[in-house]
């Protein structure tokens, strides 16, 4: 019993220490419907998921822990870390070329471009305070998304 036991605590410690970030698809059906509010909301997010993959490589506390409890964990997730920012990265360009395809980027004036100016500087102190843990995934999506609604 007590080895079964033990068996089991130690196959779950390998499973867990090979958690690696997850790649996301870079075309998805629904993409050449998407409206350019929604096409930037897509941008940022893909934005997100490359930041998190990126800050998944090197010597992060848990790629050291499942790298001390098993080895190759650690060159596991440091693959699968290339692979989901290289995703992340093209799922980017791939809606930035649909984005100018529906020609959403047409120029707007100055007052407009006062308000990109803006809206970009608030975006920047949100992902700061993301990277610096002061807001979770969820709040931070949420708040970069109620400022990008308020371009329109």
């Amino acid at each position: 019993m007590l080895k079964k036991l033990f068996a089991s605590l130690i196959a779950s410690v390998f499973f867990v220490s090979c958690a690696t970030p997850k790649a996301v698809d870079i075309v998805r059906v629904n993409d050449d419907t998407m409206s350019c509010n929604e096409l930037l909301l897509a941008i940022e997010t893909a934005d997100v998921n490359e930041d998190l993959a990126h800050s998944e490589k090197g010597a992060t506390s848990g790629n050291i822990l499942s790298g001390l409890f098993f080895f190759p964990a650690y060159f596991v997730t440091y693959g699968t870390s290339i692979h989901a920012e290289y995703n992340a990265s093209e799922r980017k360009d791939h809606l930035l070329r649909l984005y100018n395809k529906k020609g959403c980027a047409k120029s707007r004036g100055s007052e407009y471009q006062k308000i990109v100016s803006n809206t970009l500087r608030k975006l920047e102190k949100l992902k700061k305070q993301y990277l610096k843990g002061y807001l979770n995934e969820e709040e931070y999506l949420i708040e970069r998304k109620e400022l990008l609604a308020e371009f329109n």
